[in-house]
């Protein structure tokens, strides 16, 4: 399965019982997945239905499903009212009024607020059936969304391959660089370590564990191991497509740590640098990956 991108849209046009039906899902970049919609209103109490549909098959992404039949207008204008609603909520407000010595009128604003009051234009008798055609084109609609995610995430998958196989040519470079920076901070530390001690002698065991130290705190190969064994599991999570959008976050937080302490530890202007390279391709690295699923 290819690595799936957080952008797409996808589209059905039908006609059903003489009504014609357009379904669009468009989705976009999103931490977690939130779904919103815009659905016919005498079709509201399908709308968990749908947002169960649309999880089954995207896992992440800012998602927006529109259904319109008609012009727009079938299913949106309300034709009658539920007769017996407004009876039994006159009834029960006048019980309340008298056992509870409540005053005030009933008005016409109160009982519009009363849920399903409203009687909206039905697009044919067989609810049933419109209900199965609508579940039947929302999955050709998400089809459309998921074959565009997965053509966006193979050109985002080979990009940031690309700039993964940079940051180990970086890599290349700073292991290039680091035996003279070695030698260099030798001299230096040769040097300083006369000049502070031309009058005093010279404990040859304390200055061997002092050049230890200092030596630990400069060694960087430990870093531009784990930095190439990242690099090594991004590309693997690449390879393993689907959606990696959280676990190639992580997998960069811990590349820019590493670029952090490289820069820190090498002392050496050429090698900061690079380091300064790194974390930039990194955060490059981030700002594309945040449309990954």
């Amino acid at each position: 399965m290819p690595i799936l991108s957080m952008t797409g849209f996808g589209k059905s046009e039908s006609t059903f019982q003489g009504v014609s039906c357009v379904i669009e899902v468009r989705s976009v970049n999103s931490r977690f997945l939130e779904i919103s919609s815009k659905i016919p209103k005498n079709f509201a109490y399908l709308e968990n239905t749908f947002k169960s549909q649309i999880k089954d098959k995207l896992a992440r992404g800012s998602v927006n499903l529109s259904i319109t039949l008609g012009s727009g207008n079938v299913g949106n204008i309300p034709i009658c009212y539920n007769e017996e609603a407004v009876s039994k909520f006159v009834e029960i407000t006048k019980m309340m009024q008298v056992k509870f010595g409540i005053s005030g009128d009933i008005k016409l604003e109160h009982i519009l607020s009363i849920p399903e009051v409203l009687q909206f234009s039905d697009v044919g008798a067989d609810n049933e059936a419109w209900e199965k055609h609508l579940t039947t084109e929302l999955n050709k609609a998400l089809d459309g969304v998921t074959a565009m995610r997965e053509k966006e995430g193979a050109n985002l998958a080979q990009d940031l391959a690309t700039r993964v196989k940079h940051l180990n040519s970086v890599l290349d470079k700073v292991e290039v660089l680091d035996p003279e920076r070695i030698e260099v901070w030798k001299t230096k530390f040769r040097e300083r370590i006369n000049t502070l001690m031309k009058d005093s002698e010279i404990d040859d065991v304390r200055l061997l564990q002092e050049a230890c130290i200092m030596a630990d705190k400069l060694d960087i190969h430990e870093e531009i191991t784990r930095f190439r064994s990242h690099n090594k599991l991004f590309l693997e999570a690449l390879s393993k497509g689907g959606a990696q959008g959280k676990n190639l976050g992580f997998i960069l937080q811990e590349m820019g740590r590493e670029a952090n302490t490289l820069g820190t530890k090498s002392q050496s202007a050429n090698i900061a640098a690079l380091a300064i390279e790194l974390k930039n391709e990194v955060e490059c690295i981030r700002e594309q990956s945040l449309n990954i699923a």
